[in-house]
């Protein structure tokens, strides 16, 4: 079917100029083609419609292409018709990133053994149902239990006296509690080191835990584990019962994971809220995840935009017929054996080892950017201590290493190339 092709850029043409018409016309389109404006290989209006559209004869634009046909501007395609002459281009918006031989750096998901056919099943089955006029405030009703009975599974957690509330993710989660609460800045205390993404979700400069006078505190594991001290949380319990502030538990749910000395902090005090999210489970661009509120606070942090209805019908899909829970297995299997690897290759260093991410402690005198920066510069991208505090300053010297998403093999190559650099620099 032949349409009229539009014109995709402006034609000043001045009627009282000296320069003829079709001269300006020509003129115009050459520069355009020049810029990389009029992308070369593109259709170009006939020249019964490209009058129309300028309110001049059908002579003029007639004599406009014909120049444009002799400079070398315009091919004509027996009975397809007139495109700006060359090869087809796209214009220079992406920068390519330097190529880096080995990217160590953390916060990268581990895509082996991913649930490809269960993941493509589920949202299939989501497709097939509209979404409703009015969505529930809170999350669809059907994903809320899943994600319920998922809690119960994998952590044990009584939900009596809390509802659950789906998010956009862990962060979005956690911005969405402390939004309702009516807390930020100096409100909220933030354990160092935490994940930048969750600092962000505080608005306004928060606080050290050792402040007293905060309203709410962040309980955070370090983000190279997946669980936080035992110690640290009886400290939580202890300061949630001195001041009556409230407890904001941050949740990972990769693997399965327990420490039978921790205190459990929703049975502990009644003022905890706990967010978490699938994203680093299963892919950040799913944005779902959830808190888990007292049944009081549900109409101050329910009121904000969800997921869209087709993904929570899919996450709902992959928590019931138990996909999540054999991906969290089939992780902590493969983040097990990387650990071997990886505390095998660094044993000559000072190294705390996580899921799927790496601490490695520097020299006080050491700078650990400038390290970072030299090792990049010898094809190897690693992340700093420094990007988890407030301060660059008051961070100790380390690097952060990411090898969760890396192939085992590959994984012993990079590994022993960074012990090699790091000789040669520290």
């Amino acid at each position: 079917m032949r349409y009229r092709e539009p014109l995709s850029i402006a034609i000043a043409l001045d009627r009282d100029a000296a320069t003829p018409l079709h001269h300006q016309i020509a003129g115009e389109v050459a520069s355009a083609v020049a810029r990389g404006t009029l992308v070369r290989g593109a259709r170009m209006p006939s020249t019964r419609t490209l009058a129309s559209l300028l309110g001049v004869s059908r002579g003029v634009t007639v004599a406009a292409y014909a120049e444009l046909f002799s400079r070398g501007y315009l091919d004509s395609h027996h009975g397809s018709g007139t495109y700006v002459a060359g090869t087809p281009h796209k214009p220079n918006v992406v920068r390519p990133r330097p190529r880096v031989a080995l990217d160590l750096s953390p916060g990268q998901l581990c895509r082996e053994a991913f649930p490809l056919a269960e993941w493509r099943a589920a949202w299939r089955r989501a497709s097939f149902h509209p979404a409703p006029a009015s969505p529930p405030p809170l999350g669809l009703d059907e994903l809320r239990q899943a994600i319920a009975e998922h809690l119960v599974r994998t952590r044990g957690l009584d939900l009596t006296g809390r509802e659950i509330v789906v998010t956009g993710g862990t962060a979005d989660g956690l911005r969405l509690v402390l939004d309702g609460l009516g807390l930020r800045g100096s409100d909220v205390a933030l354990p160092e080191p935490i994940a930048p993404a969750l600092r962000r979700a505080v608005r306004g400069d928060p606080m050290p835990v050792r402040d007293p006078s905060c309203r709410a505190l962040v309980v955070s594991p370090p983000p190279w584990d997946a669980v936080l001290p035992a110690a640290h949380q009886r400290a939580a319990v202890a300061w949630a019962g001195r001041t009556g502030g409230w407890l904001v538990e941050v949740a990972c749910d990769t693997v399965f994971h327990a420490d039978a000395r921790a205190p459990r902090l929703h049975e502990s005090t009644d003022a905890v809220v706990m967010v978490g999210g699938f994203c680093d489970l299963l892919t950040p661009a799913l944005a779902l995840g959830y808190a888990v509120v007292p049944s009081g606070l549900v109409d101050i942090v329910g009121d904000s935009p969800r997921p869209p209805h087709v993904t929570q019908l899919a996450m709902a899909s992959l928590l019931r017929d138990g996909t999540v829970v054999r991906r969290m297995h089939r992780l902590g299997q493969l983040y097990d054996s990387k650990r071997q690897v990886v505390e095998t290759v660094l044993a000559g260093l000072p190294v705390s080892l996580g899921l799927g991410t790496a601490l490695v402690r520097l020299p006080d005198e050491v700078d650990a950017v400038g390290v970072a920066r030299s090792l990049r510069e010898r094809g190897l991208r690693v992340g700093t201590l420094a990007d988890y505090y407030s301060s660059a300053q008051s961070a100790p010297p380390a690097l952060v290493l990411g090898y969760g998403h890396l192939p085992e093999p590959a994984l012993r190559q990079g590994m022993t190339a960074l012990v090699d650099a790091l000789t040669r620099l520290v």
